[in-house]
């Protein structure tokens, strides 16, 4: 109880040097917690982004994905699939009648070609645990009204003079002949063309000759009354209201993986029943739409019963709906284009990827290492920075607060030099001195790991508390991808199509094994500390400290 006593007597005694020492220790213990948290928060939003096919349950993802940028090698066939896929055509005339609104809606793959959903069956079980199927389709939405235009033009007004005389006779009539046929002859036995400007204005001369003098009299003139037309022309060429937009089948079969999962749904539900819709979080802020709010596509009418908040950032949508409402509105019964697969040995997907690639022809397939190369952006900065000195900074803060309380002991261990050699003198030993101040300092690090951990925790929890967001830019297999000139032509940004921007909010959690590694840091650099100081002062002989007094 002695020893007890004295180690609280000279705590109390040199409070001062015990809370310095004791701050020390619990700021390096609190920024190794904050730093090794923030690291593990990083580290878990990167791999949502490195990751997503595992966001929704996947390993593989197949499509039929074609790179513009390539065309020139591909085959004819595939060439002019991707452009009759792709071929918007506004036909006016079979849309109603003018002065009539319309609205249209034409769904196009993109550069994710459709295929038979029967090729599935290729999948066997020793490949693939369980598969789904999805249709992701751009949809150009045109409406407006059909415009009436009419032509409008004015006639009459012309003046017209008519002789005021009676008809050639006959025998008028054949003298004029005669005499034109004379003329002709003349003219022949001269050796002139009848049919050349001489010919034919001596023809006339000699018509006009013969013509009786009433003809060359007076005459008589009447105008014609003005007249108004007006007509309607149908299906006019014009310009029309045009949007477009994203939206995405869902196999809705299954919830353990596919295009969204229910686990992603941030208000109202995941499908229930066919006719429904949900919408991506980032369409519902954009267009103000909420739940229990309706949506039109190509003529029906569906209920918005979920909002989602997609993890699959390389092929998102704007607007889910059930895989097989999809197929009958946008008219592609049995077709899809893409499929998510679940291996069955997890260990081995680049060589499943490899089998399944061998299965479709002209298919691409992709896993989680061709997502995490396509993604920047500040987490990934962030998290690469965190990842080259986390070491290092940790190391640095570490030896600084050992260097530093190790000082400060070892001061405070000189200024009791008469303290330890009049113990010395009344019979303590080196072990029973080296184990009390190994105890003061043991005490001073528990206290300063308390307080660290403490103080890490409060840092975490100021950390999540201003919301700190990242954000990473993956760069999408999304079917408007490779066609931005085309996009923009129908009112879609080219940067929408270039690729996906997830904003994920940082998330530091609370670790058991962090927070005492902190711990840890103050307690073992307070008693290393702490033995240095002893051994120290153990080797102090009696004699040399009581001389000063």
């Amino acid at each position: 109880m002695f020893y007890l006593a004295y180690l609280k007597a000279e705590l109390i005694r040199r409070i001062g040097k015990t809370l310095i020492i004791a701050a020390g220790l619990a700021i390096a213990s609190a920024i190794i917690i904050t730093i090794i948290s923030t690291s593990q928060g990083l580290s878990d939003s990167q791999e949502q982004v490195l990751n997503p096919l595992e966001n929704v349950g996947t390993d593989i993802l197949v499509s039929r994905s074609v790179d513009t940028q390539k065309m020139g090698e591909l085959d004819e066939v595939t060439r002019t699939e991707l452009a009759s896929e792709n071929r918007v055509t506004t036909d006016l005339s079979k849309l109603g009648k003018a002065g009539e609104s319309f609205s249209l809606d034409t769904f196009m793959p993109g550069t994710m070609l459709t295929f038979a959903s029967s090729e599935t069956k290729k999948l066997t079980s020793d490949l693939v645990k369980e598969y789904a199927s999805g249709l992701i389709l751009n949809v150009t939405h045109q409406e407006g009204k059909i415009p009436e235009i009419t032509a409008e033009f004015q006639t009459g007004g012309e003046r017209f003079q008519v002789p005021d005389v009676a008809p050639l006779t006959d025998a008028e009539r054949a003298a004029v002949d005669a005499a034109r046929q004379k003329a002709i002859a003349d003219l022949q036995a001269k050796g002139i063309d009848p049919q050349s400007e001489e010919g034919r204005r001596a023809v006339r001369e000699a018509e006009q000759a013969a013509t009786p003098e009433r003809f060359k009299g007076a005459a008589s003139s009447f105008t014609t009354p003005n007249r108004t037309y007006r007509q309607t022309l149908e299906t006019p060429q014009t310009d029309i209201k045009t949007e477009s937009y994203t939206i995405a089948g869902v196999d809705t079969s299954k919830t353990d993986i596919g295009l969204i999962l229910p686990s992603q749904i941030t208000e109202g539900t995941y499908f229930k029943a066919s006719g429904q819709a949900v919408i991506n979080i980032s369409y519902a802020q954009k267009n103000n739409l909420k739940v229990g709010d309706k949506i039109t596509i190509n003529g029906k009418e569906l209920p918005i019963v979920g909002i989602v908040d997609p993890k699959l950032y390389t092929n998102t949508a704007d607007i889910y709906v059930s895989l097989a409402d999809l197929q009958t509105m946008a008219g592609k019964a049995d077709r899809i284009n893409i499929i998510l697969i679940k291996a069955t040995d997890t260990k081995a997907v680049d060589t499943t990827s490899k089998k399944i690639s061998s299965l479709f022809a002209g298919a691409k397939v992709i896993n989680s290492k061709d997502t995490a190369s396509k993604v920047t952006g500040s987490l990934m900065d962030a998290a690469s920075l965190m990842n080259k000195f986390i070491g290092l900074v940790s190391i640095i803060i570490i030896l600084a607060a050992f260097i530093i309380v190790s000082l400060i002991t070892v001061f405070s261990v000189n200024k009791r030099t008469q303290e330890i050699g009049t113990l010395k003198a009344i019979g303590w030993k080196n072990s029973t001195i080296v184990g009390q101040i190994f105890l003061e300092n043991l005490v001073i690090g528990v206290f300063g790991a308390i307080l660290g951990v403490g103080l890490g925790t409060g840092a975490i929890l100021l950390l999540n508390h201003f919301n700190i967001t990242f954000s990473a830019n993956v760069a999408s297999s999304n079917i408007a991808q490779g066609f931005p000139g085309f996009m923009r032509r129908f009112g879609e940004s080219s940067s929408a199509s270039s690729g996906t921007t997830a904003n994920l909010k940082l998330t530091v959690g609370y670790d058991y094994l962090i927070l005492l590694i902190g711990a840890a840091v103050a307690i073992v650099g307070s008693v290393v500390a702490g033995l240095i100081a002893s051994f120290r002062a153990s080797k102090m002989k009696p004699q040399e400290a009581l001389r000063q007094l």
